[in-house]
């Protein structure tokens, strides 16, 4: 019996070993938004990933302050099909599954530590809708917020208005508050013209604003008036500049 339990681990072992192998040459791996799978490791009973993160869109405090939230987020985008066969593989190994969360720029750490019971757990859970992703994303953004663009406008705030999903902004000053109300239909055509240049991350989380139904826009202020400058692109817009 003894015999019989180690012949089928030692299986369950080999294939797993042969399943990192596969893994490996696939490396990397995007997983859109949040970053890719860099590399994957097996030793003294625990399979390690490697995930790199692009800290442009995630960020390695925030998602250790949010621990749970952030292992379940990010345990849910990684169930794609072959990584599905690579973590069956590891729960009939019995490894235990160590994910390591790395900022591609700080080279920050945090890390998620699994039993084969809690990832088949994990596994079990059904599938988010595209909304809610989106609302994960949408989170995600906010604990990022404010950002500099650079040019005189702050993103304050990443908001679902239930029609549209809107950046709120504030720009430096009245005149150029002024200049971009003037100019709303340029600055409009602008916008489009750059969702067609968008990065993989940033394309993927406009992808996921069309298939839910909802518009895009942009709300811009300037402190010390209530006046709003806001400039929507449907959802037929975007989903004609993003090619869906």
């Amino acid at each position: 019996m003894l015999m019989m339990a180690l012949m089928v681990t030692s299986c369950a072992e080999t294939k797993l070993k042969a399943g990192i192998s596969e893994a490996n040459k696939k490396c990397p791996v995007s997983l859109g938004l949040t970053g890719e799978i860099t590399s994957v490791s097996y030793e003294g009973d625990v399979v390690e990933m490697l995930f790199t993160l692009d800290e442009q869109f995630a960020n390695i405090d925030a998602l250790s302050a949010n621990a749970e939230e952030s292992k379940s987020a990010i345990l849910t985008n990684m169930k794609g099909e072959d990584t599905k066969k690579l973590f069956d593989l590891l729960i009939e190994a019995g490894a235990d599954f160590d994910l390591v969360l790395r900022g591609k720029t700080s080279g920050k750490e945090f890390r998620i530590k699994l039993t084969p019971e809690e990832l088949k757990q994990e596994l079990e859970k059904p599938m988010p809708t595209d909304e809610e992703k989106l609302q994960a994303a949408i989170a995600s953004t906010n604990r990022r917020m404010p950002v500099d663009t650079g040019s005189g406008i702050v993103m304050t705030q990443l908001v679902d208005r239930g029609d549209a999903v809107i950046y709120m902004a504030t720009v430096a000053d009245a005149d150029q508050f002024k200049l971009i109300a003037k100019s709303k239909e340029s600055v409009k055509a602008s916008q489009l013209t750059m969702f067609k240049m968008l990065g993989p991350a940033e394309k993927q989380f406009f992808m996921l604003v069309a298939n839910t139904g909802k518009n895009l826009g942009y709300v811009y202020s300037v402190e010390g008036s209530d006046e709003t400058i806001e400039m929507i692109h449907t959802n037929a817009e975007l989903k004609s500049v993003l090619g869906l």
